[in-house]
């Protein structure tokens, strides 16, 4: 067990935007080289929230840990702020992988994927376009779009789509909470929501409670049609008390995926960073990285079929 971990902050490009990133490293013999995974956070959260406790015991075992923030959102650039666009940041991630195999002491064979939430699916569709990824871990991800959408409120669904219309119209922009007791208008509002945000916000966090919608939910986005296309091994935990990213849609995603692993935890969507619930996850994660980064490392080239 590698105990000892350097944290570096830097920055890279994505699409023309500076993304913020931060590496944890083990420490190594010089001249060694490391895997790597590539870590990135769900709607509108940054990489100081509950993705520390996860880098930090990733390069515990030997593997370089980046995570990012998404470009509108936490220290990374981008105007407007807040604005969440799925396509951009896949084009974040692509940018974010990229930038990992170009790092001193990374192997850049051994690149990992790793989402939360929204994030979960963004790494489901990078590895499924990326052939050379060599393994991805998707943590309660949110896999199909219209599923979630039928399971929204009504009434938020149709605030929500009337706020939007004002603003791609260019009147006043109207931000969106994010999240919200239920019964209140925000864009989530499941019982474990607001307190599972506020629960794993880091003390640096750069996280706020509002969103700018300038673009209609994206219906097309349902990484679980592209679970067939992912080749690498891909651990899929799910929440079996999950509210909010539609566990059916996650398992469908396991079915589909040729070389996939399942791990069901009594948790909510956050409870994979707190307490009892992120040292099993983190245990399984960690197991798992180690058979399929390091230990096939350890024995030669991959081969790419």
């Amino acid at each position: 067990m590698i105990a000892a971990v350097r944290v570096e902050e830097t920055t890279f490009r994505s699409d023309g935007v500076d993304c913020a990133a931060r590496i944890y490293r083990p420490e190594v013999a010089s001249g060694e080289t490391t895997p790597c995974v590539v870590m990135a956070n769900g709607f509108s959260l940054t990489r100081d929230d509950g993705l520390p406790a996860f880098a930090e015991r990733f390069a515990g075992i030997g593997v370089t840990a980046l995570a990012f923030d998404f470009r509108h959102f936490g220290a990374s650039g981008g105007e407007p702020r807040q604005f969440v666009d799925l396509d951009l940041q896949r084009v974040d991630f692509r940018a974010a992988v990229s930038f990992a195999r170009g790092l001193e002491g990374v192997d850049g064979d051994a690149v990992a994927v790793w989402g939360f939430s929204v994030a979960g699916g963004h790494a489901i569709y990078t590895a499924a376009g990326d052939q050379e990824i060599a393994a991805a871990i998707a943590l309660c991800p949110m896999t199909d779009v219209i599923a979630f959408v039928r399971r929204m409120p009504r009434r938020n669904l149709f605030r929500a789509t009337v706020d939007t219309l004002r603003n791609v119209a260019g009147r006043r922009r109207m931000h969106i909470p994010v999240v919200g007791q239920p019964g209140s208008y925000a864009f989530f509002t499941q019982p474990e929501a607001l307190p599972g945000f506020e629960a794993i916000c880091g003390d640096r966090s750069l996280w706020r409670n509002e969103f700018l919608p300038l673009t209609f939910a994206k219906l097309t986005y349902r990484p679980v049609r592209v679970a067939n296309r992912v080749r690498c091994p891909l651990f899929v935990c799910i929440g079996e008390r999950d509210h909010m990213a539609p566990r059916g849609a996650a398992e469908r995603t396991v079915e589909r995926a040729p070389r996939s692993e399942r791990g069901a935890y009594p948790i909510d969507h956050f409870g994979g960073f707190l307490g009892g619930g992120f040292e099993r996850v983190v245990a399984d994660q960690v197991e798992f990285l180690s058979r399929h980064l390091l230990a096939v490392r350890a024995s030669g080239p991959r081969a790419i079929s």
